[in-house]
């Protein structure tokens, strides 16, 4: 399947941000259990060694769930990090900004381009550049109305809704009709791995993913 109809059919993304890579695959099969089949593992900039670590991240993900997911990586800043998520086998690219280098780098190589934007001329300038669809970031919980707002004239450009996604919220967004949202810290910490509650992570999965799967195409 590819990688951006299977995001429209799920409507999910699950984001692994800060988990060591000891816990990798028994989070990712945790996930996988709770229903995610779509994994972006996040990379550190504060982290000299982030794309080593990102990478056998995504690596590990592959190896452990096959062909049966899509992998992505996220907080995409330069073509450096799109290079060793490339390498390690991502099929999508997000960013919480737009950079050129990054789009074009993900166009080159057949991978999916989501930069990040929020105003409407940043969403349209990130789509004219090339983007697949584009991350409307930073999103809280309670910018539902925002949302409204700016997608209704620029309900020509596929959107992610990333932030403020809780079992909670991530109904009222899904109504939005965006091509997916995402989450992360609402489903899996680097301290529910620490603790070895892959249990719990699995359970938190399934209340997001049984919300999506109603949405699903």
């Amino acid at each position: 399947m590819k990688t951006l109809d299977r995001i429209r059919q799920k409507r999910f993304i699950v984001i692994l941000r800060h988990v060591p890579l000891q816990y990798a695959a028994r989070a990712a099969q945790a996930l996988y259990d709770g229903g995610c089949r779509v994994f972006e593992v996040t990379f550190d900039p504060s982290d000299p060694d982030t794309h080593a670590k990102t990478a056998e991240i995504l690596r590990t993900i592959r190896t452990t769930l096959g062909d049966d997911i899509s992998v992505g990586a996220g907080t995409v800043l330069d073509t450096k990090m799109a290079e060793a998520a490339f390498d390690a086998g991502a099929e999508f690219l997000v960013a919480p900004n737009t950079d050129l280098e990054v789009i074009g780098f993900a166009k080159e190589h057949g991978m999916l381009a989501v930069p990040g934007a929020f105003t409407p001329t940043e969403i349209q300038d990130a789509w004219k550049a090339g983007a697949d669809a584009v991350k409307i970031f930073p999103i809280l919980p309670d910018a539902e109305a925002y949302l409204k707002n700016v997608i209704s004239p620029l309900s020509h450009i596929p959107f992610l809704v990333t932030g403020g996604i809780t079992p909670d919220t991530i109904e009222k967004f899904l109504k939005l009709s965006p091509v997916a949202v995402a989450a992360g810290a609402s489903i899996i910490t680097k301290e529910l791995c620490e603790k070895g509650d892959f249990a719990k992570i699995t359970e938190l999965a399934r209340l997001h993913t049984e919300v999506a799967d109603r949405f699903g195409a």
